[in-house]
Order: structure tokens, then C-alpha cells, then sequence
């Protein structure tokens, strides 16, 4: 497991110094994605595709988080790569909306209000060695903690306030007419410059009024609070924790009118099987030890062992399983499976 803590603050510059570092990484990252890609389009050349909507991607990165626009360059420059490929990497699941495979790794999450915040992240078991923890700092102070893919700016993080974000692909039929802005770069920009939850949700809602078309919920935590903002094509929905403090969140949309265009059923997706696992397992107050055995439920398929993707040649499972630390500003990143850790 890779930890890595820039040493420069300026967003070029840390891409720059990140991607020199990481050159290595930040190559086998992008070539499993550009591969991924083709794999969605077999017999066609979708390099010419992704390289256009990675560079519709550095666009609508820099109208919306100009910052962020500069250190994916930075990346690029740092690990010698086309800027339009490490813009793809932080636009992989506008990229995969935009080829039509609604079928991909899904996560589950767990959070209990002011006691804990959990996720499995399940994704492709090609892309297992292309992960790590990333400590930000910036020039005024302020520093972030993510876990994320090599060349990607953001995911599931914390950051000095207390703040935390945690990711969960969803699925819109109106999901993939446009690139718009990365669902990764919202989560990054969040945990930049947002302090507890409603200021993460203003965050959140000026991402979709700017246009998000791959359809994702960013659970927002902070010490006394949580919501999941549902970003889809058509706006943003949120979600509550019930009377309990719980928020549970697998890969269906919570909000409506989200909801009527969700592609769960069609899609096969065992998200609801999921999700009223966690639910039946998890009542009133819950510990970290009770989260993550569910988390490592086989039953229902909490704890994803590798199986076959929808895209042919590729596996999905459970990769890690991440706990965000609010107090601490901190996070744990568990590689495997949680049910070894459990064990």
C-alpha cells in the first residue's frame, strides 16, 4: 500500500511533483483505463473517442475547479503522458457512461452519525495495484487525505476540518450524453474546500448546476452530520440518515425523481439484496466492529469476491475496504477482502 504526502502546495506544481514521482503508476493507471475503454468497444478504435471526451473533461474541469485542471496537468507533465489521458483517468465513469456499460464494480457504505464512516470499494480486480493514499496540503493551510487511483485527484477522503466524503456509483438511463464535470474531481473539490456538511452540499449543488452526466452519490460526513448527494443528469437528490444516525448506501438512487430512471433492475445490479443486508444487520447504535462484519457478509455480496464483469476478460471484487477517522483527519485503507479482516 502506497502513502504518498506532497511537498509542495501549488496545484501545478503538486500534479507536477505527484506525476514525476508516480510517473510509473500514473502509465500503468492509464493504460488500464485506455485498455478498459477499448474492451467496451471491441472490434472499433475508441482512442481517437476517449482522447476528444478526456479533453471535453480538462474543459469543463477548468471552467468549474480551475485548480484542479492545473494539477491534472501538472500529472501529465510530471509523467510524461497526453494531458487528455490522465483527464481520463479522472473522467473514467463519464467515459464508461458515454460507451454504455452500466455494469461496473458497485460499493457498499456504512455511516453512523458522530461513530463511524465505512465503504467497501469494489471496482475492477485489473485496477488492484493502482490505488494509494494521498496527503494534500495547500498553500493556506488546509489539507486533505484521499484515497484514489494513480493519476485521479480524488475519491473517498477527509479533510483537516473533519470532513469526509465516500463514493458510491449510480445508474441513470440518462446517464453518458456528455463528459460534463468528473464525478472525482467533485469529490476532490469538496474535501478542498468544504468545513462540515451544508458547506460540502453547496459544494455539491454548484457541481450539478454546472452539469454532472454519470450518475454517482458522494456521501458528505462531518462530526454531527451526514447526507448523500445523488448527482444525476437531470439535478441533484439527497438522502438522510433515518432516526438512528444511519445512512446506508449500495448502488440505487435513494431521492426521487431520480429514482424513476434508475437502471438497477435492468442491469441485473444485486444492490438492493445488498442494501437491506446492511439494514437488517444494522439497527441504533452501531461500533466499527458491527459495520465491518456486514461489511463482510457473503450472503448477499457485501464482501464481493471476484466474478466476472459484464465487460469480457475483466473481474469485479472488493478491493479495499476505507474508514474515515473524523476526529483524527485521518483514514484507514484495508486492501483485500474485509472478510480477511474480520476473520
Amino acid at each position: 500500500m502506497i502513502r504518498f504526502e506532497s511537498t509542495v502546495a501549488g496545484p501545478f506544481e503538486r500534479g507536477q511533483e505527484f506525476g514525476t514521482v508516480h510517473a510509473a503508476q500514473v502509465a500503468a493507471s492509464a493504460s488500464a483505463y485506455q485498455s478498459l475503454f477499448a474492451a467496451c468497444a471491441p472490434g472499433t478504435s475508441v482512442g481517437p473517442l476517449v482522447d476528444s471526451l478526456g479533453a471535453q473533461a480538462l474543459l469543463r474541469v477548468e471552467e468549474w475547479a480551475p485548480a484542479l485542471a492545473a494539477e491534472i496537468q501538472g500529472i501529465a507533465l510530471g509523467a510524461g503522458l497526453p494531458v487528455e489521458h490522465v483527464a481520463a483517468i479522472n473522467a473514467r465513469t463519464e467515459i464508461l457512461s458515454v460507451l454504455r456499460f452500466g455494469a461496473m464494480g458497485e460499493c457498499s457504505t456504512v455511516v453512523s452519525v458522530g461513530r463511524l464512516a465505512m465503504q467497501n470499494w469494489d471496482w475492477f480486480t485489473e485496477m488492484s495495484a493502482n490505488f494509494l493514499e494521498w496527503t494534500i496540503p495547500h498553500p493556506d493551510g488546509r489539507r486533505v487525505t484521499t484515497m484514489t487511483e494513480f493519476g485521479m485527484v480524488g475519491k473517498i477522503g477527509v479533510n483537516e476540518r473533519g470532513l469526509g466524503t465516500l463514493f458510491n456509483i449510480l445508474h441513470h438511463r440518462d446517464d453518458g450524453a456528455d463528459v460534463g464535470v468528473p464525478v472525482h474531481v467533485v469529490a476532490r473539490q469538496i474535501l478542498d474546500s468544504a468545513g462540515d456538511v451544508f458547506e460540502g452540499l453547496t459544494v455539491a449543488r454548484d457541481a450539478a448546476a454546472a452539469g454532472v452526466c454519470a450518475s454517482t452519490s458522494i456521501t458528505i460526513v462531518d462530526g454531527s452530520s451526514a447526507v448523500a448527494a445523488e448527482f444525476w443528469p437531470g439535478g441533484l437528490g439527497t438522502a438522510a440518515p433515518d432516526d438512528d444516525g444511519l445512512l446506508l448506501r449500495t448502488n440505487h438512487f435513494l431521492s426521487s425523481p431520480a429514482c424513476d430512471g434508475d437502471t438497477w433492475e435492468e442491469r441485473g445490479s444485486d444492490t438492493m439484496v445488498r442494501l437491506g443486508a446492511l439494514a437488517q444487520a444494522l439497527k441504533g447504535t452501531i461500533s466499527a466492529e458491527d459495520a465491518l462484519s456486514v461489511l463482510s457478509d457473503h450472503d448477499a455480496g457485501v464482501c464481493a469476491h471476484p466474478a466476472p464483469a459484464t465487460i469480457p476478460g475483466y473481474t469485479n471484487a472488493t478491493l479495499a475496504t476505507v474508514t474515515l477517522d473524523l476526529p483524527a483527519r485521518s483514514l484507514t485503507i484495508t486492501p483485500g477482502l474485509p472478510c480477511t479482516t474480520a476473520a
